[in-house]
C-alpha cells in the first residue's frame, strides 16, 4: 500500500511541477489552477468518474477518448488539458487528484499563503478565527488561511495543525495522557 502511495506522489509531484514551470512562463498560475479546480469538483462529486481514473482495467485508448470527450465540455487551458492527456497515455491518470492538490500547495507557497486546520469542539466564530491567526501571524510570515472543522470527540481545546506540526490542546489528549501516567503508577 504504500508503494502506491508513494507512486502516486512522485507521479503527481513531477506533473503538478511541470505545469506550474509552465504557469511561471505564461504567467498562467491562477488560471491554471481555476481550470484544475473544474476538474477536482468533478473527482469530488461524481464517484463514477472517480473509480474510472483509479481504475487499471480501462485501457489506454478508453481513457483517452473519455478524458477528450470531457475536455470537449470544458473551457479549459490547452496546457492543463494536455498535462492531463499526457498523464493518461502514461497510464498516470490514478494520480490526477493528488496532482492537482500539489499544484495547489505550489501556488500557495507562490503566493505565500499557509494553511491552518483548526479542529475544535462547535463551529469557531469570525472572533475566534481572526484570534487564532493573529496569534500564528505574529510567528509565521505570510498570509494565514484558517480551515475549521468541528469535532466534539475532542472534548473541548482546540487542534491546530501548522503545516507538519500539531498542537494538541484537547480535553481528549489531556485525558489520555492521565490514562497513561495512571497505568505507569498503578
Amino acid at each position: 500500500m504504500s508503494e502506491n502511495t508513494s507512486l502516486t506522489k512522485d507521479a503527481s509531484f513531477r506533473y503538478a511541477n511541470a505545469l506550474f514551470n509552465l504557469a511561471l512562463e505564461t504567467n498562467s498560475f491562477f488560471k491554471y489552477e481555476k481550470d484544475l479546480d473544474v476538474i477536482l469538483k468533478i473527482l469530488d462529486e461524481d464517484t463514477n468518474f472517480n473509480l474510472f481514473i483509479r481504475s487499471p482495467i480501462y485501457p489506454r485508448g478508453i481513457q483517452l477518448s473519455t478524458i477528450k470527450a470531457i475536455f470537449s465540455k470544458l473551457k479549459l487551458n490547452e496546457n492543463v488539458k494536455n498535462t492531463v492527456l499526457v498523464m493518461t497515455s502514461k497510464r498516470r491518470l490514478f494520480a490526477l487528484k493528488e496532482m492537482i492538490l500539489q499544484y495547489k500547495d505550489l501556488c500557495r507557497q507562490k503566493r505565500n499563503e499557509l494553511i491552518v486546520e483548526v479542529a475544535s469542539v462547535s463551529e469557531l466564530t469570525q472572533a475566534d478565527i481572526d484570534k487564532i491567526k493573529k496569534s500564528i501571524s505574529s510567528n509565521i510570515d505570510g498570509n494565514i488561511i484558517i480551515k475549521s472543522k468541528c469535532d466534539p470527540s475532542i472534548l473541548g481545546g482546540l487542534i491546530v495543525k501548522v503545516g507538519s506540526k500539531l498542537i494538541d490542546t484537547s480535553i481528549r489528549s489531556k485525558l489520555v495522557k492521565l490514562k497513561n501516567n495512571l497505568k505507569e503508577v498503578g
